[in-house]
């Protein structure tokens, strides 16, 4: 089992439309998303998805100007990982 992913709302959209979302939790130890993807998926999440605003908002703010927020969330999330270990 893979440690922890940060998704997407493209990933929660297609798993829940082929009612596979439980999936993200098989395969990870820890679903990560972003208050920003929860808006745009428009539904409830299951309670395993930890919801963690980015701390960076200068660096998503950047990222927002080539593409959507919720994808520059994930992304400004990810980089903070990253640099956190």
């Amino acid at each position: 089992m893979l440690k922890s992913i940060i998704c997407d709302t493209s990933c929660f959209i297609v798993l829940s439309k082929i009612g596979e979302l439980e999936l993200l939790q098989k395969i990870y130890n820890q679903i990560i998303t972003t208050p920003e993807i929860l808006e745009e998926f428009g539904k409830r999440l299951p309670e395993w998805v930890m919801i963690k605003e980015v701390t960076d908002n200068y660096r998503q703010q950047i990222l927002e100007m080539q593409i959507d927020k919720g994808e520059s969330s994930a992304i400004a999330l990810a980089l903070e990982f990253r640099t956190a270990f």
